[in-house]
């Protein structure tokens, strides 16, 4: 898992968006780069227990602060021969 922040200028952003509509591009890129790190840390765990698979990937998000968000990588580590 991992949990990250965007900085005060980008929240602000965010409200005016809110405001006129449209995607708000600062809490995709924040969603991406939390997702990429989380799945390599599960790939490293996985790999430290012997693994050299992981299968039945899933993902989920929760809002810990303002601005802030928590994603979970999870699966099942496997050998697979």
């Amino acid at each position: 898992n991992t949990v990250r922040t965007k900085h005060v200028g980008r929240d602000l952003m965010a409200g005016l968006k809110n405001i006129f509509g449209g995607e708000l591009k600062g809490y995709t890129e924040l969603l991406n780069d939390a997702r990429e790190e989380a799945m390599q840390r599960m790939m490293q765990q996985a790999e430290a227990m012997g693994a050299n698979a992981v299968i039945n990937v899933r993902f989920s998000t929760s809002s810990v602060a303002a601005g802030a968000a928590e994603l979970f990588a999870y699966g099942t580590a496997v050998v697979l021969e």
